[in-house]
């Protein structure tokens, strides 16, 4: 049993010296910048080990190995081993990003040492790389195709067509005809009411005074979108001066001044001893009229 044993491990110190120690004696496996704590850890393995060795020696001679220092040595090193696994475990993330660091950069360092070498081998092995290549000409062909007007000219990634430029003048004359009568008779009364015996909707009365300009119907119809916009949002519409402004001359104009727009103004007709008092007559306080201007004096 001892002579297998003496062969393992004769043959196990030959491997470790042989390679090994060469390679740690070129500085190989540099230990200098390493973790103190694997170098401790490492140190307290191998001390276990010698201490095996020793005592498995002494065991093997027959020897008496009943309070002998080895075995105190191993009960020592083997409590230390076995309270630093916490620690262990706390450092293992540490350690293998390390590991895997040193590999990577060992790996890119080998990949860059071999692309110059490679580069340098291919320096050396063509040195007619800057002669002319006839493959990088550019064909008659191609040249042909090129357009040399200077006109831009769009990719032509899907196909488009152009039909304005293939409307005629008397066509485009037509249309704007058709525009013009559905305007003309979008503001006609005859229509509109047509229009609403078709869609069955309520009789319309309106007072007006004489016909309807255009530019009248086009304040009315805006009056009206606004008064939708209002009733759908809930909201009442900001009034301008311009607006105010505006509404004033359209009455004015289209005879619509005197009307009453609202409750409000045939209150205010009303004559009410309030509004004597607030609002008195204009002619009463009138005190400039004709006899009310001083005459000036003349000198002669």
């Amino acid at each position: 049993m001892i002579h297998p044993r003496s062969e393992d491990a004769g043959r196990l110190e030959a491997e470790v010296s042989g390679e090994s120690g060469d390679e740690v004696r070129e500085n190989q496996f540099p230990t200098a910048e390493g973790m103190s704590y694997l170098d401790a850890k490492y140190m307290l393995l191998l001390n276990y080990c010698q201490s095996i060795v020793y005592y498995s020696l002494r065991k093997a001679k027959g020897l008496s190995v009943q309070d002998h220092p080895v075995v105190k040595s191993l009960v020592e090193i083997r409590l230390y081993l076995e309270k630093i696994r916490p620690i262990d475990k706390k450092l293992e993330y540490q350690i293998q990003k390390l590991i895997r660091a040193a590999s990577n950069f060992a790996t890119e360092n080998s990949v860059i040492s071999a692309d110059k070498e490679k580069e340098a081998s291919q320096k050396e092995e063509d040195p007619l790389k800057f002669r002319p290549n006839p493959d990088m000409l550019v064909s008659k062909s191609a040249m042909g195709d090129q357009d040399t007007t200077g006109i831009y000219r769009p990719p032509r990634f899907a196909p488009t067509s152009m039909e304005e430029d293939k409307v005629s003048k008397e066509e485009k004359q037509a249309l704007r005809r058709e525009k013009l009568l559905l305007r003309q008779s979008k503001q006609s009364s005859y229509v509109k009411e047509l229009i609403d015996d078709l869609e069955d909707r309520p009789e319309e009365i309106r007072e007006n005074v004489g016909a309807e300009s255009r530019e009248l119907t086009k304040y009315l119809a805006k009056q009206e979108e606004l008064a939708k916009q209002e009733e759908e949002l809930f909201t009442r519409a900001p009034i301008t001066k311009r607006d105010k402004k505006l509404e004033k001359y359209m009455k004015s104009r289209n005879g619509l001044l005197g009307l009453t727009d609202s409750f409000l103004d045939d209150i205010r007709m009303l004559p009410l001893e309030e509004n004597e008092k607030a609002e008195p007559s204009v002619h009463l306080n009138n005190k400039k009229g004709r006899n009310g201007f001083k005459k000036r004096k003349r000198n002669h």
